[in-house]
C-alpha cells in the first residue's frame, strides 16, 4: 500500500461519513438529553428515590426485557436529581460476589481488594467510600445502581442472598449516621424471582418498576427524534416506520431498532446509495449474528451451555419445542469437568433469562399425570447459536448428525433388502 492508496481510503471514509451529521447520536453510552415515553416509570422511580421525612426505600427492583430503556431512564433520573449522589455499576463482568464488591469500589474510586481480605472488609470499605463522597458533595442521600444485577446469582459457590443482605444492612448502618441509601437493582426479572433468604425479603419490601417493551409507535418516535439529530438529510419516514415495525416484532428492543437504522445507513453510505428498505434488511441479517454474539459473551458460561443444549437438541433431533427436563439433561451431558453443574431450579431461571433476551419463545404444556411443564423454541437458526458458542464443538455436532443420517440410511436400505429377499423366497 502506498500513501496515495491510504489517501484514497481516507477520502472514501470521509465520503461515507458525510451521510451523518452527528453519528454520536447513536452512542448508547452517551447521556440522553431527553427520554421518549417512560413517563410512568420515571414517576415511580421518583416516588421511591425522593426522600420524604428522612425516609427512603432500601431497594428498588427495576426490571423488564433487554432494550426496554431501564438503564437509560435510571441514569437520566439520577443525573437530574440534584439532592442525591449516585454510583452506577455494571456487574456484567463480575464472576463472583467478591468481584461485585470490587466493581462497586472501583466506581467509587477505590483500588481493588484481594479476596483474602474478605467480603466484610470490602463492605466496610464501600461504606467508608460512600460517606466520604457524601461529605465531599455535601449531600445526605446516596443511590447505588447495580445494572445487570442478576449476574450475582450465577455465583453458587458463595451466597448471593447474603451479599444482598449485607448491602441492605449497610444502608441501615448509614441511616444511623444520618445518611440515606437506596439500592437500585436493574435486571430482566423482578428481584423476588431470585432465591433470597426471608431475612432479605422482609427488608427490601416490594418496591418495583416494570418496563414493558416499546410499542411500534414509541419505537418510531425514538427513531424520528434520532434521525433529525444524526443525519445530514431527512430520512424517509417510511424507512423509520419499517425499522420500528421490525423492532416491535422482536420484543420492542430500542437498541435493536436504533442499530437497524444506524447499520442500514452505514451500508447505504458505503455503497453511495439512498437509504431504503433493502439496506435495513441487510442490516437486520448482520445484526442477528452480532446480537447473538453479544448475548452469549455478556452472560455466564452456564448461560451459553444452556443455549448450546437447546441448539443441539433442535438441530440433531429436528425439533422445534424442547422441554426443560430435556434441556437440563443435555446441559449436564455437555458441561465441562472444570465447571460444577447448576441445579435444575437454577437452570429453569437461566431459561427464563434466555427467553427475556429474545433468543427463545416458551409455552406451557400439560404432561398428563406429571402436571404442566415449560417448553422452549429457538428463534434463531441453531447453527448460528452453536457457532457463536464454539465453532469446533458445533462442527462435531454437525458431523454427529451426518453420521446418524448415514446410519439411518443404511438401516433403511438393509430393511428394504431384507424385504426384497423375503419376496424372492416366496416366489
Amino acid at each position: 500500500m502506498k500513501k496515495k492508496d491510504l489517501d484514497d481510503l481516507i477520502n472514501e471514509v470521509e465520503q461515507e461519513n458525510r451521510f451523518f451529521k452527528n453519528k454520536a447520536a447513536f452512542d448508547s453510552v452517551r447521556p440522553p438529553e431527553h427520554i421518549v415515553g417512560r413517563r410512568e416509570q420515571a414517576k415511580q422511580l421518583l416516588q421511591f428515590l425522593h426522600a420524604s421525612q428522612n425516609i427512603i426505600v432500601p431497594f428498588v427492583s427495576v426490571y423488564g426485557r433487554s432494550g426496554s430503556g431501564k438503564s437509560t431512564l435510571v441514569k437520566f433520573v439520577c443525573d437530574n436529581l440534584t439532592n442525591i449522589s449516585y454510583c452506577f455499576v455494571n456487574l456484567r463482568n463480575a464472576k463472583t460476589i467478591f468481584g461485585c464488591a470490587n466493581l462497586i469500589l472501583a466506581e467509587l474510586g477505590k483500588a481493588n481488594l484481594k479476596s483474602a481480605q474478605g467480603l466484610n472488609f470490602a463492605m466496610t470499605q464501600i461504606a467508608e467510600s460512600i460517606i466520604s463522597r457524601l461529605n465531599e458533595q455535601k449531600k445526605k442521600i446516596f443511590v447505588l445502581v447495580l445494572d445487570e444485577f442478576d449476574m450475582i446469582f450465577y455465583d453458587e459457590r458463595n451466597n448471593p442472598s447474603d451479599f444482598v443482605y449485607k448491602l441492605v444492612v449497610l444502608g441501615e448502618s448509614l441511616k444511623k449516621k444520618n445518611y440515606l441509601m437506596c439500592i437500585v437493582g436493574i435486571s430482566n426479572n423482578v428481584i423476588s424471582e431470585y432465591a433470597l433468604d426471608d431475612r432479605v425479603k422482609s427488608r427490601i419490601g416490594n418496591s418495583e418498576v416494570f418496563f414493558p417493551s416499546y410499542t411500534q409507535d414509541e419505537a418510531f418516535a425514538i427513531l424520528r427524534t434520532l434521525a433529525r439529530e444524526a443525519f445530514t438529510k431527512p430520512v424517509d419516514e417510511d424507512i423509520l416506520q419499517y425499522c420500528a415495525t421490525l423492532g416491535s416484532q422482536e420484543h420492542g428492543d430500542a437498541r435493536r431498532v436504533i442499530d437497524l437504522l444506524r447499520v442500514g445507513a452505514e451500508i447505504a453510505s458505503s455503497n453511495r446509495e439512498k437509504l431504503d428498505k433493502s439496506h435495513i434488511d441487510l442490516a437486520s441479517t448482520r445484526l442477528q449474528n452480532d446480537r447473538i454474539q453479544d448475548v452469549l459473551t455478556k452472560n455466564s458460561a452456564h448461560f451459553s451451555l444452556v443455549c448450546g443444549s437447546i441448539a443441539y437438541l433442535t438441530f440433531v433431533q429436528n425439533r422445534d419445542w424442547i422441554s426443560t427436563s430435556e434441556i437440563y439433561d443435555k446441559y449436564k451431558a455437555i458441561i465441562p469437568s472444570s465447571l460444577n453443574p447448576l441445579t435444575y431450579r437454577r437452570i429453569s431461571g437461566i431459561l427464563i433469562d434466555i427467553k427475556n433476551t429474545g433468543l427463545t419463545h416458551s409455552k406451557t404444556r400439560s404432561s398428563g399425570r406429571n402436571g404442566y411443564g415449560t417448553q422452549y423454541k429457538l428463534l434463531f437458526p441453531p447453527e448460528m447459536i452453536g457457532v457463536a458458542i464454539d465453532k469446533k464443538w458445533w462442527q462435531k455436532v454437525e458431523e454427529l448428525k451426518n453420521q446418524e443420517n448415514e446410519d439411518a440410511g443404511l438401516n433403511k436400505d438393509a430393511k428394504q433388502l431384507r424385504k426384497l429377499l423375503g419376496e424372492i423366497r416366496n416366489l
